[in-house]
This record gives C-alpha cells, sequence and structure tokens, in this order.
C-alpha cells in the first residue's frame, strides 16, 4: 500500500489573519463615528480608512521587509509577508464593487495600483470585472486592454508531493499595446508580450509567456 503524505495544516498565524479585513473595517467604522460628527464627515472619513490604510501598510510592509517572490512555504518569511498582504487586500476582493466604483474616474485606479506598489499605466484600460489579486506585484504597460472579467493572479497555492502547503509568488506583466481576452488570465510572474493578443478564456501558466514560445522577462 502507498503511503498517504500527511498533509499539512494552516498554522495559527495564517488562521489569526483571517480575522484582520473584519477587524479593518470595524476599526474605520468606530474611527468615523467617534471622530466626526456629521454624516458627510463621517462617509469621507470611512473612505479615506477603506482606500487609503490597506495600500499605506502595504508600502510600509514592502519597504520593511522586502516583495515576496518565488515559492514559499508556511514556514518562511515570504510567505508570512504574502498572506499579511493578501488579508490587507481581502476587502477589495469580497467586495470588488469598491474597486470598480474607483475604476469610474479615469486615472484614479492605476493611481490606487501605483500607491500598493503596483504598476497600471494610466492609458491602459481595464474593463469591467477584472480581478487582480495582489495589486502591489501587477505591471500593466501602456496601451494595454485587459478584457472584462480577466484575471492577473499574482500567486497560486498548491499542495507538494509532501502534503505541504506552497504558494508560488511573482507579478503577472501585460506588456505595451497587449489585449487580455475576456476571461482569459495570466499566473504569477506570466507574461503577455507586446502587442500580442490574449484568446477569450486562455490562461498563461505560472512563469510562462504567451504566446507560446515567447520569452518572459
Amino acid at each position: 500500500m502507498t503511503d498517504v503524505p500527511k498533509l499539512e495544516r494552516p498554522d495559527g498565524l495564517s488562521l489569526a489573519l483571517n480575522y484582520l479585513p473584519l477587524l479593518q473595517l470595524a476599526g474605520g467604522v468606530a474611527l468615523a463615528f467617534g471622530a466626526c460628527s456629521t454624516p458627510a464627515a463621517r462617509f469621507v472619513c470611512l473612505a479615506l480608512w477603506i482606500y487609503l490604510l490597506p495600500p499605506a501598510v502595504a508600502r510600509l510592509t514592502l519597504a520593511a521587509f522586502g516583495r515576496p517572490a518565488g515559492r514559499a512555504t508556511l514556514d518562511s518569511r515570504a510567505y508570512r509577508i504574502w498572506w499579511f498582504l493578501t488579508q490587507w487586500q481581502m476587502v477589495f476582493n469580497r467586495l470588488p464593487w469598491l474597486e470598480e466604483l474607483l475604476r469610474l474616474v479615469p486615472g484614479l485606479y492605476p493611481l490606487w495600483i501605483g500607491l500598493w506598489g503596483g504598476r497600471l499605466s494610466l492609458f491602459a484600460y481595464v474593463s469591467p470585472g477584472v480581478l487582480i489579486t495582489d495589486r502591489y506585484l501587477v505591471d500593466v504597460g501602456r496601451g494595454a486592454v485587459l478584457g472584462m472579467k480577466c484575471s492577473l493572479a499574482g500567486h497560486i497555492a498548491v499542495r507538494d508531493e509532501n502534503g505541504r502547503f506552497v504558494v508560488l509568488i511573482g507579478a503577472p506583466r501585460v506588456e505595451a499595446e497587449a489585449v487580455v481576452g475576456g476571461e482569459a488570465g495570466l499566473g504569477p510572474g506570466a507574461t503577455l508580450l507586446a502587442g500580442q493578443m490574449l484568446p477569450v478564456g486562455r490562461r498563461v501558466a505560472p512563469f510562462a509567456a504567451w504566446p507560446r514560445g515567447g520569452k518572459a522577462p
């Protein structure tokens, strides 16, 4: 009989950080009602808290500990940094309409991505429903088009042959004038080469390039 590897379980820190998004929102509501006396002031206070605090924390974290990249396991520093930053983005992943509001104002969304530490050209087009999982890693060039409901994933979680969690982390790149088709996607470290189109629904594997045979930077 083949031995079945013992599956690794999330550690205490990973589980505890799941509460961070809820604490973030609760803290913002408490601040807005405690420090402001009018509905308008409370709204502005809460909006600033939601939109500016997470990228500010992310930039400070990246400056202090570096940008996570490569293959990360539960006991690695890269994993802890990545998971901490993931929880600061979770509010926007759970409530995507918050991000869509920013996309209504031309130029505002790229500036916000820049606050996180990512790069999204002011001259790129972001369609409705686009999912960017790791905002501090994304890299989108001038004139690029991100099609409806496409995804740029800066990480992917798997289990290795020993049953351990492994997270692959890397910046998905869409080079200048490239087009990501609707519901298509780039994995961590994947690259869509300049001027090329990724067909509708097509996925590019981690650290690969499209078209196939192209060379990722």
